[in-house]
């Protein structure tokens, strides 16, 4: 079962696209991924009919989806092809071409019964009838494993699945992401096997065995302990608290956020000793320590996180390399403090960092 997606946008706004990754995450969601997505911006029938052909060639289901005042065009323009006597749809145009094994979804990139309606609907009860079984899917999230380690464990986990499972591995600012797919054929021995085979080797770099986000996961177990968290920025530039506060309900757990670029923010802000910004410089150890000790110092916080580093794209007078970087982690009891040095681009630098804060928070907060 492999599937692939065509994106047909005539206007290529952006609402489109962030509909069409709500419409790619229902369908994740619902144990359908696709191996392969095509993006035509142009009114060109022609093209919408060879992206088709070629991919029906290779995927047993493609979904095209488009904008909701095309959907009847791009239905009829299907059909030429397809037949119409192998529609089965709405008279807006959503619908299914059916072809043998082959399967063409049809519907609109919004939340519609035409669009994100129809693929809960009607989409994915339909693919669970066409293999006969409902899909299981498991997601193992990680921070800070090797590339190569997750790659050697995927390699493992496929030599005793019987080829009846899919991986889908993502990595984004060392932020690792497997997700796995099987049916009701799969005997839970190999399920759990397989499982124990990434649980095992990642060990502590695992937050997750489920959907949930690094915030997400955070702001709930803050909830569970019944902590508050502060956040001290410095080249973060306020991306941890971002993330922190996308989560619903984290006004229940989040008191502060301060973004303290400035070294006499970080004095007046936090109480770090003027003497160690002149003897040890902003990116260091100890100022890292200072600003995650001088959140809790104010009592209004259970948990600290704090940042201080080089993001570039070049280094400053200290002449620190760039991607220099600490993330400090504080408690009432202790402060514990971490050096990196990430490679990348000043975005990429930064995303880590923010990916790491949050991970160390987390695991630091698992042992209070």
């Amino acid at each position: 079962m492999k599937s692939a997606c065509i994106a047909w946008n005539i206007e290529n706004n952006s609402s489109f696209e962030k509909n069409i990754k709500s419409i790619i995450e229902v369908f994740r969601l619902g144990g359908y991924l696709f191996d392969e997505m095509r993006f035509l911006s142009k009114a060109d029938e022609k093209k919408l009919i060879a992206s088709l052909d070629n991919l029906q060639l290779t995927y047993d289901n493609v979904v095209v989806v488009t904008d909701a005042q095309y959907l009847l065009y791009v239905k009829n323009a299907l059909s030429s092809v397809l037949g119409e006597e192998n529609f089965h749809g709405t008279v807006n145009g959503a619908g299914i071409f059916t072809q043998k094994e082959k399967s063409v979804l049809l519907l609109c990139a919004n939340d519609s019964d035409v669009g994100i309606g129809y693929v809960k609907s009607t989409c994915l009860p339909y693919l669970e009838r066409k293999y006969g079984a409902k899909l299981d899917r498991t997601v193992i999230r990680a921070v800070g494993a090797n590339e190569q380690h997750v790659k050697n464990l995927l390699l493992k986990a496929k030599s005793i699945d019987g080829g009846n499972m899919r991986y889908y591995y993502t990595r984004s600012y060392d932020e690792d992401v497997i997700e796995i797919l099987y049916d009701e054929n799969v005997s839970k021995r190999v399920a759990d096997d397989v499982l124990r085979i990434f649980a095992e080797g990642l060990d502590d770099s695992v937050y997750a065995l489920d959907g949930t986000t690094l915030a997400e996961q955070l702001v709930q177990l803050l909830k569970l302990r019944m902590r508050k968290v502060s956040v001290a920025e410095s080249f973060t530039g306020g991306g941890i608290a971002k993330k922190i506060v996308s989560v619903p309900g984290a006004s229940e757990v989040y008191f502060e956020g301060l973004n303290t670029y400035n070294e006499l923010s970080k004095i007046k802000r936090l109480g770090v000793n003027e003497y160690t910004l002149q003897t040890f410089g902003a990116v260091s150890d100890q100022t890292a320590y200072e600003m995650a000790a001088g959140l809790i110092a104010t009592g209004n916080c259970d948990i600290s996180i704090a940042t201080t580093g080089l993001a570039g794209p070049t280094s400053d007078r200290t002449m620190l390399p760039v991607g220099l970087c600490y993330v400090a982690i504080g408690t009432k009891e202790k402060v514990y403090v971490y050096r990196y040095k990430f490679d990348g681009t000043r975005d990429e630098i930064t995303e880590k960092a923010i990916n790491y804060a949050l991970f160390l928070a987390y695991k630091q907060l698992k042992n209070i």
